[in-house]
């Protein structure tokens, strides 16, 4: 596997990733328990943003660049 198809790899697999927590947001809002539905809420969007992380991450390494990931 060559770099490129690796980032891809990674890439494709963090979309995946995202698009299964975006299924998630119907059953968690149905769970009828505010205070746990705004926990796991957080947590997926944590989850959706570190795999955006992850994404510029490899990004970065193809590109070579070394600057900060903001």
């Amino acid at each position: 596997m060559t770099p490129t198809e690796a980032a891809d790899s990674i890439k494709q697999t963090c979309d995946e990733i995202s698009k299964a927590t975006l299924k998630l947001q119907p059953s968690i809002r149905a769970l009828g328990n505010p205070a746990a539905q705004e926990e796991l809420l957080k947590a997926t969007y944590e989850l959706t943003k570190n795999l955006e992380t992850v994404k510029k991450i490899v990004r970065k390494s193809l590109t070579g660049t070394t600057t900060p990931l903001t």
